[in-house]
């Protein structure tokens, strides 16, 4: 059977069939066989989410062959999209025809359905997640059929839907005239960024914020839009920083990333001010950038393909709060990491990454559903003394969980399904939904995508380390 693995290296699994259609009427087909067989049904797109969300044992239905775009409406910014589609490949085409969209994370190697459905975002209170800007959408039931959803509660519980209510076909979304970013980013104590986070979120059109607990500073990224007719001199620079280096560099790169950061969790209090400045350097990498929104909201879009993932394997925890509890939460956490750091443990990736939503009711599960939002996460690296870093990471989860957060539904949990469900007031509606719309449970696992995750207690080293010799791992850097 084949054996399937997300983009980190975090997830691998073995469905019984994958399969890649190219055609609404490709999915009828497949939905319908596997449903008379008694199969599951899962569909993927860029293999992006850091849990078990697409995990099946039955069917996976890869949509990366049905990717094209099918309407620009210029006037209203409002495109058609298929499922399958790249952000990348959507994100290139659409500047072409003079739109972006609103709002970015740092990655654009997911499928537009996968990112709609866990309602990733980028980080403003001005502008809301991906699910929020989608106005229609099209969909394979678990019977074979295909029906449009433009508005209701049916829609709402599509626009994040987890996959468990059919398979996305197509999608409407709501984008914006093009326009340029100044970025500009700036550092300072923890405790007055903590104190003015939630006012200059909601003063910032684009705001996002980077604690380094181990120096107890906050560095503060904010995005203006500037009316520049081309991307300037440090953008270029930029650029040819990271294009311009060789595979062999970022190989010696991963290695002293290894290297250093097992030697930081063996004496971190001689070390811990080195490496959480080395972290801190790479977060000013776009410092005074001007360029393409979308360039200047994908901040990873050089390093992330230049990363071996099966050395760094990243564990991103990440939650939902809502915004004016950050402040509080973000103290309790201090003191907590405080009282772990006496103890001798460390976060091995010394980060946590603050950004912001606002309130939305486009969906009834999304992240930023009826409240406004402030998404907090932290960073744990598989390779780098792992074990030590379990009690620490459940600590923190619990502490999120005392705050009222909720688990973002793409990314990584050590504590696994705790009741989370309770925080969203939509849930029961979503439930009694996907039972009207897949009576049968064709996509449904029966397993939360949260549970029996690797937390990489014991890392497989040697191969690891020995992918530093594999091509494959390092893929070329794509200038969109």
């Amino acid at each position: 059977m084949p054996v399937v693995e997300n983009a980190w290296r975090t997830v691998r699994f073995e469905p019984a069939e994958i399969v890649e259609p190219e055609s609404v009427e490709d999915v009828q087909r497949i939905v319908r066989e596997a449903a008379a067989a008694g199969r599951k049904v899962k569909a993927v797109g860029g293999r992006h989410s850091m849990n078990h969300v697409f995990r099946t044992a039955g069917v996976l239905v890869d949509l990366r062959r049905m990717n094209r775009i099918l309407s620009v409406d210029r006037e209203t910014g409002e495109v058609e999209v298929e499922g399958g589609l790249q952000l990348g490949d959507a994100i290139a085409a659409l500047d072409a025809e003079g739109l972006h969209l609103p709002s970015l994370g740092s990655w654009h190697t997911q499928s537009l359905a996968g990112a709609v459905a866990t309602s990733t975002h980028g980080s403003s209170m001005t502008h809301g997640s991906f699910s929020d800007i989608v106005t229609e959408m099209e969909a394979v039931l678990g019977d074979g059929s295909v029906r449009r959803f433009g508005d209701g509660d049916a829609l709402r519980a599509m626009r994040c839907s987890l996959g468990r209510l059919g398979i996305v076909t197509k999608l409407k979304l709501r984008l914006t005239p093009a326009f340029m970013l100044h970025c500009e980013i700036e550092s300072g104590p923890a405790d007055a960024a903590f104190a003015e986070a939630t006012e200059r979120a909601r003063a910032d059109e684009w705001v996002n914020m980077l604690w380094l607990p181990d120096l107890d500073e906050a560095c503060t990224r904010v995005l203006t839009r500037i009316d520049a007719p081309e991307r300037n001199r440090a953008a270029r620079a930029l650029e040819r920083k990271f294009t311009r280096r060789s595979t062999l560099s970022h190989r010696l790169e991963d290695v002293a990333f290894f290297l250093l950061g097992h030697a930081y969790q063996i004496a971190p209090s001689w070390l811990s001010d080195r490496y959480a400045g080395l972290v801190k350097r790479a977060f000013f990498d776009d410092q005074g950038v001007v360029d393409k929104s979308y360039r200047v909201f994908l901040y990873d879009q050089y390093r992330e393909p230049t990363e071996n993932h099966r050395l760094r394997v990243i564990m991103n925890v990440e939650y939902a709060f809502e915004l004016d509890r950050l402040e509080p939460m973000l103290r309790a956490m201090r003191d907590l990491l405080a009282e772990q750091r006496r103890r001798g443990r460390f976060l091995n990736y010394p980060r946590v990454h603050v950004r912001f939503a606002p309130k939305r009711d486009e969906t009834l599960i999304g992240l930023n559903a009826d409240r406004d939002t402030a998404y907090v996460g932290i960073y744990v690296v598989g390779s780098i003394r792992p074990k030590r870093q379990i009690p620490l990471a459940e600590a923190i989860e619990r502490l999120f969980l005392e705050h009222e957060g909720r688990p973002h539904w793409g990314k990584f949990s050590y504590l696994g399904p705790d009741g989370h469900h309770r925080f969203y007031p939509g849930w029961e509606r979503f439930e009694a939904i996907r039972r009207d719309l897949d009576p049968e449970g064709v996509f449904e696992e029966g397993a939360d995508a949260l549970e029996d995750l690797d937390t990489f207690e014991d890392p497989p080293l040697g191969a690891m380390l020995r992918s530093i010799f594999d091509r494959d791992e390092y893929q070329e850097i794509r200038l969109l």
